[in-house]
């Protein structure tokens, strides 16, 4: 093929990396996705012999795509911390060969290799795009084929336009019309509820186009088909804009730059890395070009001037050691007083003193070419610095202290934290470690600890100007050593107990199988949907009313809806309850505490960093997800215990945000409702039933809590009526008389929403942002669930930010006693203090909760102490 070569770089990178096993270039640095991608860039250059050549790649941060529709890619993992460094080796490998590197912040690898692609067919030069990506294969046509990777990095499949209409029955253009239908859970793109691709496809073909099928919904002889089509034509409009490939992207990209002329140059790279087999294929392949040795690299790469930073401070070049004594002797001639940051990840540790020094050293891994010294050395090496009270810079500080606190090593001294300051600049961001801040801020070609400290002044320099200088100084950073601690102390949790329920739910799930197996009549894994679907589907010849492959689904949902048919399904759900309490919290729970080391208590880990809101969140395990709308679920509670002699003290915030909805409303019924102590949901029925308080009925009740909580979400008539049981005209008449009788709340929620229009964010009391991007969408239904954001935001937001403050506050107020803090759930903190202490923590605590912020409805602590969690309920 005489003609372009366009490669989607992380495509092929990706497929590299999980198809082959761990490689390491001699400094320690992975390199299998480079080996893999390089071999397979040669291949297919050796097959194909292009004229051009050129490698496209996403840029970190979001994407035009995003800012319409923030969760588009939302369900993708991260990218491996191992293939991470592998992406500037790539790119420093193609540049010494010649081969452009395209990138363009805002826009996909897809966008450049399609604007690419357009511009040679204009100059009548076919183009072949590799990729493992089947978005590309919109682009087919016109000369564009696609070379797709199906499987690793062998595994290939030229796609044409006869292949794709061999597939779909529709051209290869169609084909954005029909992942706007069916949506496309690789990208996040949720298309219209209950369409699967088969009738996406065959609705395609039929009408040609999104707009004709949509026009043509009302003709339409499945009834739900109709249905789904007219409720949700403006969100398959939006997903047609995310899946379309724009092909007109703002490139300055020069077509003859990409033309083959040597591919030689990279030999000094193969050897310098030690990719010898590559670099003799590439001297082969480079002989069918002249094989002439390039001395120079041409950096063809497409600059972006939104991307270029003024960095405050000037980095020094690290010194490269290999020994972790070499470490250590820096750390002994470290200047006395001067500032230190220090950047520890899996694979490299770098010091450097406030511009002075830097030195870096490997961290070895588990690879076939194992390099660097070991973690343990490297903190070893490091200690005295870590425990001398001098200035620090440290990303995500509390991990560091974490790991230092297991070789005995305690951090001290004034420590800056990049991490909590980029969260309060911005929670929405989808990495908070070193290496994605540095590379974020315009520091990608050094990411070592000496450009933190540029990334501090410019962080610094932010904060002062949004005005959030005391959201990080007095909340965000004193927490951060109090979930620390929270950490190291555990809760205590009774085996025994645990066991005990473990037992319980066993032989329950062991009776429920008995009786599914005796319906079946024969042997059934009930762990297995495709043999729940033959029982369910083929056995019993059960419909649960969907077409195609949903036809067939055991999910919980629809095994719910198909409840009343046969009482084998209500078995299934109750079996599957039970499975799931025994092994996410029963066998999950036991197998920590008995694992080695151990002491008999559940050490949660608190991420800061996590929500929009800034809310934390619990992790390995998951304290705050234990249900408790269960009997069984709140049993589990039983097993969380204070030690022998100890008592847990537990307080809860009262309907906190109702209550913060009042004061920023500044609704004086509600507020007078609250300060009178009444039952702030029977008082509200009263107030919008119009009849005396003592008259509100149960249902009068449970409207108004409804409402009551759903206000700040944005609740609608739809959903009040589905809550409770109404019908929608009545919701409906219910949320027109609540808005009457408290007209301060219907206020503040229109002033929220325009507010954020206009900034672009929604703000807390505290000043805490979240930027609101789905406000600018043209789809009416992203746009709604960003003005619900605007509206919650500030409620939940400033919540958060009361029990953060509440939790700083207990803390101190227990200094001098042996009571701690142990456990944040939500609006609920819980001590463990020694018996003769307790009336003393919880007096401590209540009094701590509800002054720490004056609000016209007064904060309420409610406190119950206990033996165990659940005795504190």
């Amino acid at each position: 093929m005489a003609g372009a070569l366009l490669v989607d770089g992380n495509s092929l990178m990706y497929r590299a990396f999980f198809a082959l096993p761990p490689l390491t270039s001699p400094d320690g640095t992975p390199t299998n996705a480079l080996y893999g991608f390089l071999s397979m860039l040669l291949r297919v250059i050796a097959d194909e012999r292009p004229e051009y050549a050129a490698v496209a790649f996403d840029v970190h941060g979001p994407t035009f795509r995003h800012l319409r529709y923030a969760d588009y890619k939302g369900t993708r993992a991260p990218t491996p911390d191992e293939l991470r460094p592998q992406f500037p080796l790539a790119k420093e490998a193609l540049r010494a060969m010649g081969i452009p590197v395209l990138e363009k912040q805002g826009h996909e690898a897809d966008d450049l290799i399609g604007t690419a692609s357009r511009i040679y067919s204009e100059m009548n030069v076919p183009s072949l795009i590799v990729t493992g990506d089947r978005d590309s294969f919109q682009l087919v046509g016109g000369g564009v084929e696609v070379l797709y990777t199906k499987r690793g990095i062998t595994d290939t499949e030229r796609v044409t336009e006869t292949t794709i209409f061999e597939k779909y029955g529709i051209a290869p253009r169609q084909l954005i019309d029909m992942k706007a239908l069916c949506g496309d859970t690789s990208d996040n793109i949720p298309g219209v509820p209950g369409v699967g691709e088969k009738t996406a496809a065959k609705l395609v073909a039929k009408y040609g186009d999104l707009e004709t099928c949509l026009a043509q919904a009302d003709t339409q002889e499945k009834g739900k088909l109709r249905e789904r089509l007219l409720e949700n034509a403006d969100l398959a409009r939006e997903c047609r804009f995310l899946a379309e490939i724009d092909r007109h992207a703002p490139i300055e990209f020069d077509p003859e730059s990409a033309r083959i002329s040597s591919l030689s140059g990279g030999m000094e790279f193969l050897k310098k890395h030690e990719l010898k087999s590559l670099a003799q294929r590439l001297s082969a392949v480079a002989a069918l070009y002249g094989g002439a040795v390039s001395t120079t690299v041409v950096d063809n790469s497409v600059e972006n001037p939104s991307e270029t930073v003024e960095n405050p401070v000037e980095i020094p070049v690290e010194e490269v050691v290999e020994k972790a004594a070499d470490l250590r002797r820096a750390v002994d001639n470290l200047p006395e007083g001067v500032p230190v940051a220090i950047l520890l990840s899996e694979t490299k540790a770098s010091l450097a003193a406030q511009g002075r020094s830097a030195i870096s050293i490997s961290i070895g891994q588990k690879t076939l070419l194992d390099m660097g010294v070991s973690a343990e050395s490297v903190l070893g090496a490091i200690a005295p610095v870590l425990q001398k009270d001098r200035p620090k810079v440290i990303c995500l500080e509390k991990k560091l202290r974490t790991q230092a606190q297991k070789m005995g090593v305690a951090l001290s001294g004034e420590i800056y934290d990049p991490a909590l300051a980029a969260y309060v600049l911005d929670p929405q961001r989808k990495s908070f470690e070193a290496d994605a801040l540095l590379e974020e801020a315009g520091y990608a070609e050094n990411t070592g600890a000496a450009a933190l400290f540029a990334l501090k002044a410019a962080q610094e320099k932010q904060l002062k100007a949004d005005g959030l200088e005391s959201l990080l100084r007095d909340v965000e950073a004193p927490l951060s050593g109090v979930l620390y601690r929270m950490e190291q102390v555990g809760f205590m949790a009774d085996g025994a107990v645990l066991e005990e329920l473990g037992k319980t739910f066993s032989a329950k799930e062991d009776e429920l199988a008995r009786e599914i197996r005796a319906i079946a009549g024969y042997e059934i894994n009930i762990q297995s949907p495709k043999q729940l679907a033959v029982l369910l589907y083929d056995e019993l010849g059960l419909d649960n009313g969907k077409k195609g492959a949903q036809a067939r689904t055991t999910g919980a949902e629809v095994l719910e809806a198909m409840a009343d048919m046969h009482p084998v399904i209500e078995k299934i759900l109750e079996y599957r309850k039970y499975a799931k309490l025994n092994g996410t919290y029963i066998e999950g729970l036991l197998k920590l505490l008995r694992a080695p080391g151990g002491d008999g208590r559940i050490h949660t880990r608190f991420d800061q960093t996590s929500t929009a809101t800034g809310r934390l969140s619990s992790l390995e395990p998951n304290l705050q997800n234990i249900p408790v709308r269960t009997e069984l679920g709140r049993d589990i509670r039983r097993a969380f215990v204070a030690k022998e002699g100890w008592l847990l003290v537990d307080a809860d915030y009262s309907q906190i945000e109702l209550r913060v909805l009042a004061h920023m409303a500044h609704d004086e019924r509600m507020i007078e409702a609250f300060r009178s102590g009444e039952d702030i949901h029977r008082r509200t029925a009263a107030e919008i039933y119009g009849v005396p308080i003592e008259q509100v009925t149960g249902q009068m009740r449970s409207a108004a809590k409804a409402v009551n909580f759903g206000i700040v979400y944005g609740i609608s008539d739809f959903g009040l009526a589905r809550n409770t049981g109404l019908a929608r005209w009545e919701a409906a008449e219910f949320m027109k008389m609540y808005l009457a009788r408290y007209p301060a709340i219907g206020v503040f929620m229109q002033e929220a929403v325009a507010q954020a229009k206009e900034a672009g964010y929604a703000s807390t009391m505290l000043g805490r942002r979240r930027y609101i991007r789905e406000m600018a969408s043209a789809n009416r239904n992203i746009r709604s669930f960003g003005e619900r954001a605007a509206m919650n935001s500030p409620i939940q937001g400033t919540a958060a930010d009361i029990i953060k403050l509440a939790m700083i506050a207990v803390e101190k107020a227990l200094e001098g006693m042996e009571s701690r803090l142990i456990l944040q759930v939500h609006d609920e903190l819980i001590v463990e203090a020694p018996e003769h202490e307790a009336e003393e923590a919880a007096r401590i605590l209540k009094a701590e909760m509800e002054k720490v912020m004056v609000l016209d409805a007064p904060l309420r602590a409610d406190v119950s102490i206990g033996r165990s969690w659940f005795d504190c309920k």
